[in-house]
């Protein structure tokens, strides 16, 4: 895992996993110090065999490593892309950073819904979005997957 810190971000490494020998692993670099562990279930594998014959993700089911690149990783580095470089992508160490800058924005003034979207080493391959409708802060954590995003409220 430290060889994949000194690496860009979006990159990635199958290895074996803990779990068994019909279970790898997919070691990715989401964003800066965020490292996100993937189980993948081997499936269909052949006795002798390096690996099954068909791979799951969740719900998912991939027939070889080279799908899993092209569904689930490139499709989620592209969604990550697009956050960090949007103007209200700021990086943070914490919430409390988080929470300081939409608040410093809100007293520029109070009729806006300020809003900031960070990625944070705590939450492996979640994007966390804070906003202030009125007085409260809002915390969204948005989880990137290859087909759309999983939110989560979180009202502060």
């Amino acid at each position: 895992m430290n060889q994949l810190l000194k690496e860009d971000d979006g990159e990635f490494y199958f290895r074996p996993s803990s779990r068994g020998n019909d279970h790898l692993t997919l070691t990715w670099k989401f964003c800066e110090g965020n490292i996100v562990h993937i189980d993948i279930t081997e499936l269909d594998k052949a006795i002798g065999a390096n690996i099954g014959s068909k791979l799951k993700i969740s719900d998912e089911t991939y027939e070889n490593l080279q799908e899993i690149v092209e569904r689930y990783i490139t499709p989620c580095n592209r969604s990550l892309r697009e956050v960090t470089q949007h103007p209200k992508f700021i990086k943070c160490s914490n919430l409390e950073e988080l929470q300081k800058a939409v608040e410093q924005e809100k007293e520029g003034d109070a009729s806006r819904i300020p809003y900031k979207f960070t990625v944070l080493d705590k939450y492996p391959q979640y994007i966390v979005l804070a906003y202030m409708p009125k007085t409260t802060l809002v915390k969204e954590f948005i989880k990137v997957k290859p087909r759309g995003y999983y939110f989560h409220h979180q009202y502060h």
